[in-house]
């Protein structure tokens, strides 16, 4: 008998409250959602509390090989999946165990997105990458994030004898569409995995990102109007962010104060105020306007006032761009549902003020939260059934990777029936 990895112990399948309903078309399957911590981007200041050997990659790598397998999930997302690793480990292994998948990435980067299905219960019958930097053209600006999506159309049942591309082949074209030639009509189901942008103060970076990813969703189901959609990923967006409530919410979404200001793009470099050449003495404020006023404080005045007039134009384009993309985040998008948006009911371990309904965290490092989503759209024919319990906190701290568990963050599964 093959044990049971570390990771896995402890976690237990759970019946979501309010789920009555089995499949109607004898159809279920798991799905998995989890970013596994690309290795080159460990640094040892990112992650001061774990000790030298929960780093390294061959301690690791193995950590992470027997628990993916080990719950032998019918889909799996995967986010920071280091291209070399893929290649050379992850795309082999897997296609052993019966397996296919993709891989999509940026060019600069060393790591991206797959998604894996069993050619057992599915076969792929169209894909689309998504290169987020050239497909946001909602707006003029927006920093160079080069994160990435893949959504992909999984019909059930296996493949036969269509003629198949490399089971773990990946695309670099800046942005790319495989049709196999396949009708559209019949059972499946569409997925979608993203790692969007991770700085903490990128709200509006997200945002633009979640509308492109959105567009190519919906160009997907389209073309696949049977298939119901399950949206995967490290959205690096908490549950109190403007982006979860845009995303989940009853429409139209009304947004507190506090969460249109975090919307508002940033700079990357901000001016040190006490520096300005603009700056005014209170005396020589004083005197504004008047014929003591000196021209160099005339001068000074007058700039600044130039500078006020110019961040207030600023302001209301920034305003109006995010409420352009708030409206299309809603535009013919009804709202999603988060698999464990009711996990805190399930588990009062996991419970907190902060936000109501999801785990209190999914990432365990330094700094602690709920990051990661498997969303699925209502009234399309999925019911969840079961999630998989988290891991107690007693086992994580005082932070991931640790000896046991190889990545910052926890593999997410949910288990979904057919109508």
């Amino acid at each position: 008998m093959i044990a049971i990895p570390e990771a896995c112990k402890d976690r237990k399948w759970l019946s979501v409250n309010g789920t009555t309903s089995r499949s109607t078309s004898g159809r279920s399957f798991t799905i998995m959602s989890y970013n596994i911590l690309c290795q080159k981007l460990i640094r040892r200041t990112l992650f001061p509390y774990a000790n030298q050997e929960s780093l390294k990659w061959k301690s690791r790598k193995s950590k992470l090989l027997s628990e993916i397998s080990h719950w032998k999930a019918d889909i799996m997302c995967l986010q920071e999946v280091g291209i070399e690793h893929w290649h050379q480990i992850f795309g082999p292994h897997f296609k052993q165990l019966g397996y296919d998948s993709r891989l999509f990435y940026s060019m600069s980067k060393s790591h991206g997105v797959a998604i894996l299905w069993k050619r057992s219960k599915f076969h792929i019958v169209d894909e689309m990458g998504v290169r987020m930097d050239s497909s946001m053209g909602v707006c003029e600006e927006t920093l160079q994030t080069d994160n990435v999506g893949l959504v992909a159309a999984l019909r059930f049942g296996s493949a036969g004898s269509m003629e198949c591309a490399d089971p773990y082949a990946d695309s670099v074209d800046p942005e790319y569409r495989i049709d196999t030639g396949v009708p559209a009509g019949g059972e499946g189901v569409i997925v979608s995995n993203t790692h969007l942008f991770w700085r903490p103060d990128a709200c509006y970076e997200r945002l633009q990102q979640q509308v492109a990813m959105l567009a190519a969703q919906r160009e997907m189901q389209e073309k696949y109007p049977n298939f119901p959609l399950i949206s995967c990923g490290d959205f690096n967006t908490t549950p109190d962010d403007a982006g979860y409530a845009l995303l989940t919410k009853p429409r139209p979404v009304v947004l507190n104060e506090w969460q249109l200001d975090n919307l508002l793009p940033t700079t990357m470099v901000e001016e040190d105020e006490s520096s300005s050449e603009s700056t005014i003495s209170y005396a020589a404020m004083a005197t504004a306007g008047t014929s003591s006023e000196s021209d160099d404080t005339s001068s000074k005045r007058r700039r600044l006032e130039e500078e006020v007039k110019q961040a207030e134009i600023d302001f209301a384009r920034d305003q109006e761009r995010v409420q352009r993309l708030t409206k299309l985040i809603q535009a013919d998008n009804d709202p999603l549902r988060s698999c464990y948006s009711t996990y805190a009911d399930l588990d009062a371990s996991y419970r907190t003020e902060q936000w109501v309904g999801e785990p209190i965290y999914t990432n365990y490092a330094k700094w602690k939260g709920t990051l990661d989503y498997i969303f699925y759209r209502p009234g399309q024919g999925l019911d969840v059934r079961d999630v998989m319990s988290l891991p107690a906190e007693g086992r994580m701290k005082p932070g991931l990777p640790n000896v046991t568990f190889p990545s910052d963050h926890v593999a997410l599964l949910a288990r979904f029936d057919c109508a």
